[in-house]
């Protein structure tokens, strides 16, 4: 784990300080030690949460075994985003990533990138105009979360039982809006007996053992917690472990599938079921996407949407076997 964040914190040491030259030169390797002059930036959203830091390890991986120079800067918020874009075009990179958590926000840089001769990517939220989207559709990403939530409760509760849930959400970008929408959508169709009684911003382990450190107080009796993704819902799990707070008639589920969701699930306790939208084990179809565009233009598909595969306590240990 070390050595990973050591990794981590190089790519994004050059991401961050280093974007024009790495795009602009190539990193100034010899052509001897690189295949390809194509160079790939890469704009997103937060390192320090467990999936992307994963995401951008495979994509570099990947793209130093096909020999192709990936340059990653970290932009938490829009105006980071939109400079980080900016930065890109003049470092003169043949295709842009980029993590878009507000579609009209960042339409105006995307398009400018796009004006500019160089291949717009978007990732998770799509922009009309830009030359391609990766991702997944978010409402059933949501639906399956709410899905995996309801057929636990199902299989728990009787019919006649309320079954009272709390949710980890995050306002603050529209396609996890979109992905909480889903989950209500499945729980309020598959198991109308479950009811929410409270919520709260979660979309980061610190953020989810603050919101787990309230509910401790004041909805201790929860029988389901269900979240936008793990990261947030794992900070729950955490403070009600730390409480004592467990047993048959608790669950918790969230999605992408990270290390600790994983690990959480192998422990046999109240993290119940995670769905993984299969981007990681699939993370070479974002370079090989950016690739296509710089050398021919255009992508056969413009649009590539990951499946998704859940997985539950019965099959975690087939799925890590994968």
């Amino acid at each position: 784990m070390k050595k990973m964040k050591k990794m981590l914190a190089a790519i994004l040491t050059g991401g961050m300080v280093l974007a024009l030259a790495a795009c602009g030169s190539g990193g100034g390797e010899s052509k001897e030690e690189k295949e390809s002059d194509i160079k790939i930036g890469f704009v997103v959203s937060d390192m320090s949460d467990a999936f992307f830091a994963h995401l951008v390890q495979e994509l570099q991986d990947y793209s130093d075994e096909i020999g192709v120079t990936f340059t990653v800067t970290e932009a938490p918020e829009i105006s980071d985003k939109i400079t980080g874009i900016e930065n890109f075009v003049e470092a003169k990179c043949d295709t842009i990533i980029c993590h878009v958590t507000d579609s009209d926000a960042l339409k105006d840089a995307a398009l400018g990138a796009e004006d500019a001769g160089v291949h717009f990517i978007s990732y998770d939220s799509d922009i009309e105009g830009t030359s391609g989207f990766i991702g997944v559709d978010n409402m059933k990403y949501g639906y399956e979360i709410g899905k995996n939530a309801a057929d636990w409760i199902k299989e728990n509760f009787e019919e006649s039982e309320e079954v009272k849930v709390g949710v980890c959400n995050y306002p603050d970008y529209p396609f996890l809006v979109t992905r909480e929408e889903g989950i209500l959508k499945a729980l309020e169709e598959l198991a109308p007996n479950a009811k929410v009684v409270v919520s709260a911003k979660a979309g980061y382990t610190p953020e989810g053992v603050d919101v787990g450190d309230a509910w401790v107080q004041s909805n201790p009796d929860l029988n389901v917690v269900v979240g936008i993704n793990d990261a947030g819902v794992l900070g729950v799990y955490e403070t009600f472990n730390a409480a004592g707070i467990d047993g048959d008639k608790l669950g918790m589920f969230g999605g992408d599938a990270v290390d600790d969701a994983l690990t959480a699930l192998k422990a046999g306790g109240t993290f119940r079921g995670t769905v993984s939208t299969e981007m990681l084990p699939n993370a070479h179809q974002f370079i090989d996407m950016a690739v296509e565009l710089a050398e021919n233009g255009k992508v056969a598909e413009r649009e590539l949407y990951f499946p998704m595969k859940t997985v539950t306590v019965d099959t975690v240990d087939e799925f890590m076997a994968e």
